[in-house]
């Protein structure tokens, strides 16, 4: 490739070989003009694509699930490189620009990462006569735990932890890769109709709820985790399939392996550890920072030599990984807001959020409400608005619990609009949903559902399949299926009984029958 036809993205990083592809896309080896560094270049292509404009509702509603998918991927690519976590490549940029083709790609340019990845260590290992050290297993499981501490700390999960996902690098760093790039196979949380056949997960390490297609929280990524352990402690999988029992059907039913019966000398409480971050239910496994914290004193198990080199992943032991929450900026003291600065914020934050710079809207925001304190009306007003910009900043942790304040202090006014409770009732049931508190979730969005008059028909589906899901999720497996059935009266209406949706949601119950 000469200067002359190299291929650039954003004008300044340019295209220098290839170093691996997928069926995602393609990783390059480049080059950053501007500062003069070596970096890694993804470049990411959607996995379905319809005509522009769409010609059918089914193409439109697949149109505005790419739309989200894309949004969704840019905000987790922020969040991530705002956290400047040790144990993930640093993020430089990150765009969207047409391709050859004239297709839209993706593109995210990282650090250069000079390392091993898991996959080939595991490969290369011999388990059989010489097996790594449960020292050396442990130390790679915390700080991936680490790293995951801190990302769900802000409602960002990973979706598709494995050893291909992971990088030994010098220093003894583990780096964890790919993070926002599930979310462009269909990886929310919350699948819509239109991608329940895209389950995002790699079979061996897929959770239980993965498996079924619902719901997928920060505790699925600690069920992956511990799969990837059991295989570093062991050199085999927790699961294989077989024709008559698949994989699938494994990691919902069959017990969890106990892996002293394979490796006799692994300590008991590791063993445990290791169990219930295997549990069928994701509210009983504990979180990552939990598990960084039980794997500690197995970093460093007694008669246990490590020969790992440069990229020994004990080494960066010798200080803490885990970092501490952060705690609340202090706030300087901040003038009263006047009427013209309250149209002018409003103004600025609905301009941010159109602009799809929803965390740049909540810090707008956040200042706004801490200034319209001795004045209700805006003060509401902005507690609206911010819940909403944190519900779109993926922030549900915080978004949640002020939805429901924001409702309560709604309904001490009569002359609310009904439309106002009901949209805040599904943005509540949709937080708490994402946060994988089904309990929680689930009232908020029976009372959307209850008020169809004042919802539109699409609010309306995908708050029941939502619901659907959550139910699943529980273990109600058969009022999920009462709850599918009465969806897919509404769906064959809508768009006839031969609609992808239709079939997709036929596809979803059959799976919850097979465990009902």
């Amino acid at each position: 490739m000469t200067a002359d036809d190299a291929r650039y993205f954003g004008g300044r990083y340019r295209v220098d070989g290839l170093l691996g592809r997928g069926g995602m896309g393609q990783v390059f080896h480049g080059y950053d003009e501007r500062l003069d560094r070596r970096v890694a270049i993804k470049v990411l292509r959607q996995s379905r694509s319809v005509p522009n404009p769409p010609t059918t509702p089914e193409e439109a509603e697949i149109a505005e699930d790419l739309d989200r998918d894309r949004k969704r991927f840019l905000r987790e690519i922020r969040t991530t490189a705002r956290l400047e976590l040790a144990g993930a490549p640093a993020v430089y940029d990150t765009g969207v620009e047409p391709g050859p083709d004239g297709v839209h790609e993706l593109w995210v340019v990282m650090q250069l990462l000079h390392g091993t990845t898991l996959e080939a260590v595991i490969d290369a290992a011999d388990f059989d006569t010489d097996p790594p050290t449960i020292a050396w297993a442990a130390a790679i499981s915390a700080q991936l735990a680490a790293v995951l501490a801190d990302v769900h700390r802000v409602d960002v999960v990973h979706r598709d932890l494995k050893p291909a996902n992971v990088m030994l690098v010098d220093g003894g760093l583990v780096k964890l890769l790919d993070f926002g790039i599930a979310i462009l196979r269909g990886a929310g949380a919350l699948p819509r109709l239109t991608q329940v056949d895209r389950t995002i997960g790699t079979p061996p390490y897929m959770s239980p709820e993965q498996c079924l297609g619902i719901v997928v929280t920060a505790a699925s990524d600690v069920y992956s985790l511990g799969c990837l352990l059991v295989e570093m402690l062991t050199g085999d999988l927790p699961f294989h399939g077989t024709a008559d029992r698949p994989l699938r059907v494994h990691h919902l039913q069959s017990p969890v392996p106990q892996v002293r019966d394979r490796r006799p000398e692994i300590p008991e409480e590791l063993a445990r550890l290791v169990e219930t971050m295997l549990a069928k239910e994701p509210t009983e496994r504990p979180t990552a920072a939990e598990v960084y914290t039980g794997l500690l004193p197995h970093t460093a198990v007694p008669g246990d030599t490590s020969e790992g080199g440069d990229r020994d992943p004990l080494r960066p032991f010798l200080s803490p990984l885990l970092s501490p929450s952060a705690g609340a900026a202090e706030r300087d003291e901040l003038p009263p807001l006047g009427d013209a600065e309250y149209e002018e914020l409003v103004g600025n934050a609905v301009a941010l959020l159109d602009a799809d710079q929803p965390d740049r809207a909540v810090r707008v925001l956040d200042e706004g409400v801490a200034r319209s304190v001795g004045r209700p009306y805006h003060h509401l007003q902005l507690r609206h608005m911010l819940a909403g910009a944190l519900v779109e900043a993926g922030r549900f942790s915080r978004a949640a619990p002020l939805l429901v304040a924001v409702a309560q202090e709604y309904r001490r006014f009569e002359k609310t609009p009904s439309h106002i409770l009901v949209d805040l009732a599904f943005q509540t049931g949709y937080a708490y949903a994402e946060l994988g508190r089904a309990a929680d979730a689930l009232p908020h969005l029976r009372l959307a559902v209850g008020q169809t008059d004042t919802v539109s028909e699409p609010d309306v589906v995908d708050a029941r399949f939502l619901i659907a899901q959550l139910l699943g999720g529980l273990g109600e497996h058969d009022r999920a299926i009462e709850e599918l059935d009465q969806l897919r009266s509404r769906l064959v209406v809508r768009v006839g009984g031969d609609a992808a949706q239709v079939q997709a949601l036929d596809r979803l119950r059959d799976r919850l029958r097979e465990m009902s």
